[in-house]
């Protein structure tokens, strides 16, 4: 039977990406986002299995709903997040607690659940960024979040080489998707040549983890860095 796989934020961007990707190779699909309609829309036109999850990953309610998926998956993709682009003394409370909750206690949630949950085996993926640690003032909350999330994958790492659970990271660079303008960056007059898909990413990334690779950078215009 083809592994299956459960992939957070899979509503647009690389989210939905990953889920194409995952369906063109056989794998039945759990999908997690907050709407119902976006998600039920892209299921429509994958050829596979698909659960639809709806849930908010920023709640108690909606880690607890995903956590009890993960026992039936062989694949979970922490691609769920948020960014407020703007220096930390203009964003709101509300702004920055999305941005902890979503892109570092839902991945932890997620990724220690995976761990108990998974079989042997298995694999997680997660979505940082190539902004991860930087000090750029309008993305601080953002670039400190997936810092986190990459220290926390080489201890999942470590733990999973226990349970055969493969642990990758897989590190976009700029994206052509809806991120950038929910975020409040005006990006619009970039080159072409600066922006890279999100089937590209998606790709790249399932490779590195069917290769074993830890981590895998995918920048435009660049050939994919991995270790």
């Amino acid at each position: 039977m083809t592994p299956s796989a459960l992939v957070t934020g899979a509503s647009s961007g690389i989210g939905a990406a990953f889920a194409r990707a995952l369906a063109a190779r056989g794998h039945p699909l759990v999908l997690v986002a907050r709407s119902e309609d976006a998600l039920d829309s892209l299921a429509a036109e994958l050829d596979v299995p698909v659960r639809v999850v709806v849930a908010d990953l920023t709640t108690t309610e909606g880690l607890d709903r995903v956590e009890a998926e993960l026992g039936g998956v062989d694949l979970l993709v922490n691609n769920a997040g948020a960014a407020t682009y703007g220096e930390l003394g203009d964003q709101t409370h509300d702004d920055l607690d999305d941005a902890v909750l979503l892109n570092v206690l839902a991945p932890t949630r997620l990724t220690a659940a995976a761990l108990r949950e998974m079989a042997p085996g298995s694999g997680i993926i997660n979505v940082s960024s190539t902004a991860a640690g930087r000090d750029d003032p309008a993305t601080g909350a953002y670039a400190a979040g997936k810092a986190y999330l990459e220290t926390l994958s080489r201890a999942a790492r470590h733990e999973g080489e226990q349970h055969e659970i493969r642990v990758t990271v897989v590190r976009p660079g700029r994206t052509s998707t809806a991120f950038h303008e929910r975020s409040g960056e005006e990006s619009a007059h970039l080159p072409a040549w600066r922006w890279q898909s999100a089937e590209r990413v998606a790709e790249a990334a399932l490779d590195a983890l069917e290769r074993g690779d830890d981590e895998v950078t995918v920048a435009p215009g660049d050939g994919h860095e991995r270790r």
